[in-house]
């Protein structure tokens, strides 16, 4: 259930944004069990975007919500593979790359509701 919410100050070409969702995809596989195949993305590409009151030209944020706890160094891992990814497709400067990560115990998908806590 990995979902990412991309906000783009700039445009993206269609071209960019498939690289750039492949790209997030495997950096999204350096967390143990998270699978390029079940990664959810929304896009919102040319958005206004404000840093310290100020417009900006190009920055992005990555919203990042899945399953499961993991290690500090795993999240790291994620997180610079997840700003390299951006920077590379999209030559967004790493210092306007922000990413969140929020994790969570219970979802819903497949018409069905699971629970970490409660295995089948």
């Amino acid at each position: 259930m990995p979902f990412i919410r991309l906000s783009s100050a700039k445009e993206i070409s269609p071209e960019r944004e498939q690289a750039l969702i492949d790209a997030l995809g495997t950096a999204l596989s350096s967390i143990p069990g998270k699978d390029p195949q079940w990664t959810m993305v929304e896009l919102d590409a040319g958005c206004p975007m404000y840093f310290g009151g100020k417009k900006q030209e190009d920055m992005v944020f990555l919203d990042t919500k899945y399953v499961g706890h993991f290690t500090f160094q795993q999240k790291r891992a994620y997180v610079r593979s997840a700003c390299r990814a951006v920077h590379e497709v999209l030559g967004t400067p790493i210092d306007r790359v922000c990413v969140t990560v929020s994790e969570y115990e219970s979802w819903g998908a497949l018409g069905d509701f699971r629970d970490i806590n409660y295995p089948e």
